[in-house]
């Protein structure tokens, strides 16, 4: 099967890569390299038999023309995401992730594709915030913007806005899709712009003692390699046509400060937390309810001290790399 993936070089497109073209799909990879990496494990990916690679803009109109000939299915990871630029960009941040999603739509139109679109928890953050006992959360939830002047919403927006996009065609042509929403991936290679990277950095380069920024705030989190075989169940189950599927782990709802002490554990670091304010507009609670995958046959396996040992030597390889 000929596969698009958008946002390959990104952390999860470079894990569902890998792991298709391990089942020996045919591969066309897409991403302009904003916040993907073209580093040494993208290089070798790119460069296997059977993968063909595409660095593009895909808010450009047409853009899909040139990338999609025969192609069957369509994981739509592409889009800029990272706190920070909800902040610094959040014009770019919603331009990028609309646009591109929208291209695609138009492109789908005609073609017998099925479209995988990755959402995000983000879009319960204002939800939560105002109805605190909808926790584990479902897939059925209300989904509302609590202060539309934060633009931390230019991201969480913006995935509500595709999401409805993705109705709103197909009402009026044939187009077949599933949505997931991502609780809390991680994983090798996920970047440093999140919590654990940013722990990890702390606590590899003996910046001690280790800031912990809230702390009583509480995350489930999933290991990539679950998010990943979750990802292709999801596509490739004729029960998940048109429907929003959670992918996340809600067996280890950990308090943040708990995952840093388990995190200087694991390091075999000696210090002591430093506990400050949590960033204006975060939530205390995030956990998925993720019945409706579990029903659909799919469990998540790996625990978060299983994920963390796959995670903690490849970040203490690249900041060993960094330091020397």
């Amino acid at each position: 099967m000929r596969i698009l993936i958008t946002g390959a070089a990104g952390f999860i497109g470079y894990h569902l890569a890998v792991s298709l073209n391990q089942s020996g799909h045919g591969l066309v990879l897409v991403d302009n390299l904003q916040r993907g990496r073209m580093d040494s494990e993208f290089k070798e990916l790119i460069n296997r038999p059977n993968v063909t690679y595409h660095e593009a803009d895909l808010t450009e109109s047409g853009v899909y023309e040139s990338v999609g000939d025969g192609v069957e299915q369509v994981y739509h990871l592409a889009a800029i995401n990272g706190t920070e630029n909800f902040y610094n960009i959040p014009d770019q941040v919603l331009r990028v992730n609309v646009l591109s999603t929208l291209n695609l739509l138009e492109w789908a139109r005609d073609r017998a594709v099925k479209i995988l679109f990755s959402s995000t928890s983000e879009t319960y953050a204002g939800t939560i915030r105002l109805m605190d006992g909808w926790i584990p959360t479902a897939e059925d939830v209300p989904l509302c913007i609590d202060d539309i002047q934060n633009v931390r919403w230019s991201y969480g927006a913006s995935k509500i806005l595709a999401e409805a996009a993705f109705y709103s065609y197909a009402r009026v042509c044939p187009i077949q899709f599933s949505i997931i929403r991502y609780h809390n991936i991680y994983g090798p290679r996920m970047g440093f712009e999140h919590v654990m990277p940013q722990f990890l950095e702390r606590i590899l380069t003996a910046q001690l003692p280790l800031e912990v920024f809230g702390g009583i705030e509480t995350r489930a989190f999933c290991h990539v390699r679950d998010a990943v075989a979750a990802t292709r169940f999801v596509m490739d189950s004729p029960k998940t046509d048109g429907e929003v599927v959670h992918i996340g782990n809600s067996r280890e709802e950990v308090a943040i400060r708990d995952l840093a002490t388990l995190m200087l554990e694991m390091c075999g670091a000696d210090t002591t937390l430093q506990i400050k304010e949590a960033p204006a507009g975060s939530v205390n609670r995030r956990c998925p309810d993720v019945s409706k995958l579990r029903e659909l046959g799919y469990e998540s396996q790996v625990s978060l001290r299983e994920g963390l040992e796959t995670m903690i030597p490849w970040y203490r390889e690249h900041f060993e790399r960094a330091g020397a």
